[in-house]
């Protein structure tokens, strides 16, 4: 994949959902830092940048309605936005190797096998789905958001923590919390 069409994906998305484009370049640097820091280098660092910047990607079939709700979601709407995840293969075609779109389908899953869309566990998920996930869940804490609460950095910190072992991969917590003070300022 190539920066311009990244970034046209990218455009496309926050013409539907506004503020999904610069969310998913937050998680993408994360990631990309957690990531590096685990030791994954290369070819594999630069498809995690592309996933992770990518990972909502599936929100472009998802209603406005649904993404824009400032209702807490309930019911089918629930369901639909977990539809978000298998969506993104189907958009990216072949513009990105199937490795990299199976950690976008993934980046929900949970350790505990509690997340979707596969209800995978532990190992069982991608690692580089787990790292995004926990960039994910940082970012969507404390970034402002017409739909909830903004958490303190402090905060979402202590919430990682406490998920670690539950929702989170207790392996890539270590990490994060290595490189998050890093970047957090860059946002």
């Amino acid at each position: 994949m190539s920066p311009k069409l990244l970034r046209d994906y990218l455009n496309r998305l926050e013409a539907h959902a506004a503020g999904e484009a610069a969310h998913g370049e937050r998680v993408a640097v994360m990631s990309t830092a957690i990531a590096d820091r685990i030791g994954i280098g290369g070819d594999e660092l630069c498809m995690v940048r592309y996933a992770a910047a990518l990972h909502d990607i599936g929100k472009l079939l998802i209603s406005q309605e649904c993404l824009q709700s400032e209702e807490p979601l309930a019911g089918q709407q629930i369901l639909e936005i977990r539809e978000h995840c298998a969506y993104a293969s189907e958009i990216l075609g072949n513009d990105l190797p199937e490795e990299a779109k199976m950690w976008i389908t993934h980046h929900h899953e949970r350790w505990d096998g509690a997340g979707y869309p596969s209800r995978l566990s532990g190992e069982h998920i991608p690692l580089i789905s787990r790292i995004i996930s926990v960039a994910e869940a940082f970012d969507a804490m404390t970034a402002p958001a017409y739909y909830r609460s903004r958490k303190s950095e402090d905060g979402a910190l202590e919430e990682i923590r406490r998920c670690a072992g539950t929702q989170f991969d207790p392996s890539v917590i270590s990490p994060f919390l290595e490189v998050q003070p890093l970047i957090q300022p860059l946002y």
